[in-house]
This record gives C-alpha cells, structure tokens and sequence, in this order.
C-alpha cells in the first residue's frame, strides 16, 4: 500500500480506502438501504486493514446508523491502525434539527457518532454537504470546538462547490479557526467536473482530495458492456447505465491497456485517478473480498504518461 499526506497536514493516509456506506440493514431506519449484511462487512473491513488499508470512511446517516455500528465492532482492539472518517449533515429523523451543518445538530450528532463507533475520537470530522440555511461561522466555529475539545482531530467537508470551500477557508482565516484540510467530491474519468474549478483550488491550497465514485459507478469496470447486472449502481440508478453507453468508446480503451499491461480495467482506472493533482486517496464500496482484492491492486506501478493522455483524451472534461 502507499501513503500519502491528506493535503497539507501531517496525517497521512492510504491511496485506496474503503467506503461504508452498503454496509448494513436492507431496511435502515433512515437513508439508503445496506447490501452487505454486518458479518460479511467486519470482514471485509478487517482484511481491508491487513491489506494496508489505514482510511475506512462512513457518515452518520448511512443505512440508519448501522453502518457506523459496524465499523467500531470491526476496529474494536486496533483503533490505532484506522483512519476514521465520517459525516455530518443528512437527515436522520423528523425534526426541525435533524439535518444540516447547524451548531445544535454538529454538537449532538458528534456524540452519536462517537457512540455508534465507539470511540473517544474522531480522525476526521466531515460536513456531508453544502446548509444553505446556516452561516459558515456557525459551523466552523462548532468545528473548531471539537477539535479543541479533542472530540475530532482533523475536519474536513464533501459535496462542497469551489467557492463554498473557498469561502470557508477564508471564514476559518480570518476568525482564526480550525480549517478543512480534505474535501470529498466525485471524481473519475467519467466525472472530471471537478477539473474545471474545485481541482486547481485544492492544488492551491494544499486541500486533499478524498473521491467518492472513482469508478463512475462501475462504468469504468466494464460490467455494464453487455446489459446492466442485477444488483449493480446501473440497476438502481438508470443514469449510471445511460452514461454507461455514453463511454463506451473509453471504456474499449480502458479495456486495450489494461490488457497490454496484464491489468484490469477498474485497475487501470484506479490508477489513474489517484495520481492526478491534489488527490490523497480515493474511496471503493465492495461487496466482496475479491473486489477489495483487485482495488489494492491498483496501487504500486504507475500509468506512463502516454496511457496517462490517451485515457484523458478518452473521457474529456
């Protein structure tokens, strides 16, 4: 596995990390619903950190908790081996206050989610997304509490647009208050958005960037050449199968260096996206041993430039 820094800070952390948000119930009390039951997740989880996994990312909302659950019965006796990371900001019930990046909700959502991992501390602490309703200062203030209360030790935020980060970059300068040092965005070759504004800005102010989908939904895994499998991100979401079609010339290219290089494609894909400009690391959702297997497989060599062109010729912005 290789390492490296999140951003400017000191923590560092591996290229490929694992997302949890499949994990658990089918029937969650709120958000979406898990397709991994709890025993096969502690596996997965604990071959991932023998594998040299150190970031195992998760929010407080997905499938109702549970998937927080599992992660602090997996790290249970080798918290120190783990890089937690979780979110805040979705609903998780029906009150006025069960939502957002308000002070009230950051506060009490914090001690849940410590609860659910049982933990003392939170590695890094993550605005789920963008509250319209609440100024920044109230959030990065809360923030700030946190991290001097040793509750959570580094913050960072997803879904964020460029001038939503910048803005709060400048809020935390000028009040003199904890910082994002992370942002989790969308980003693969079949998502390249964030290239246009959000990319140079993390490069600019030393921002890691942590991707969520980097395989475009299993579009870069070639599973959707034939039909869409069942069970499958295509399955649930026709977007992800109509955009399956749109790529289907990259994902041939994909497939021809894969195959000159003794790799898969989601290998390939993989590779390329966590060697692009301010990314520290980018996070998988398996279902099986064998997809962890192959997404570590990704890391250790190195796409040539050439390939490295052709692949972004391919999938233009």
């Amino acid at each position: 596995m290789e390492y490296v820094r999140l951003g400017k800070s000191g923590l560092k952390v591996s290229r490929i990390s694992l997302g949890c948000w499949n994990f658990g119930s089918p029937t969650p009390r709120w958000g979406k619903a898990g397709k991994v039951t709890s025993e096969d997740s502690i596996r997965i989880i604990d071959a991932a950190i023998d594998m040299g996994v150190n970031l195992i990312d998760t929010a407080n909302r997905y499938t109702g908790g549970e998937a927080e659950e599992i992660l602090g019965k997996a790290i249970k006796g080798k918290r120190d081996k783990v890089v937690v990371a979780t979110k805040v900001h979705g609903e998780i019930g029906p009150g006025p206050n069960d939502k957002g990046q308000s002070r009230a909700h950051i506060m009490r959502e914090v001690e849940n989610s410590l609860r659910r991992l049982g933990t003392d501390y939170i590695d890094l602490y993550q605005a789920h997304n963008v509250d319209w309703e609440t100024p920044l200062e109230e959030s990065m203030r809360a923030y700030d509490d946190l991290v001097r209360q040793g509750k959570v030790r580094y913050i960072g935020c997803s879904n964020f647009p460029a001038w939503v980060l910048t803005k709060s970059l400048w809020v935390s300068d000028v009040n003199k208050l904890e910082s994002f040092v992370s942002v989790q965005p969308n980003y693969s070759l079949a998502n390249r958005a964030v290239e246009k504004e959000l990319q140079p800005l993390c490069v600019d102010q030393g921002i890691g960037m942590i991707l969520y989908s980097p395989m475009g939904g299993g579009i870069l895994s070639g599973k959707y050449e034939e039909s869409v499998p069942e069970n499958s991100r295509g399955s649930d979401e026709p977007e992800v199968a109509e955009r399956a079609r749109r790529f289907r010339s990259g994902v041939n290219l994909l497939k021809d260096i894969a195959d000159q290089m003794d790799k898969t494609p989601a290998q390939v894909s993989l590779n390329w996206i966590i060697n692009r400009p301010a990314v520290s690391s980018a996070i998988m959702g398996v279902s099986r041993l064998e997809q962890l297997q192959e997404n570590i497989g990704s890391v250790g060599w190195k796409l040539s430039e050439e390939q490295m062109q052709k692949l972004s010729d391919a999938f233009p912005v």
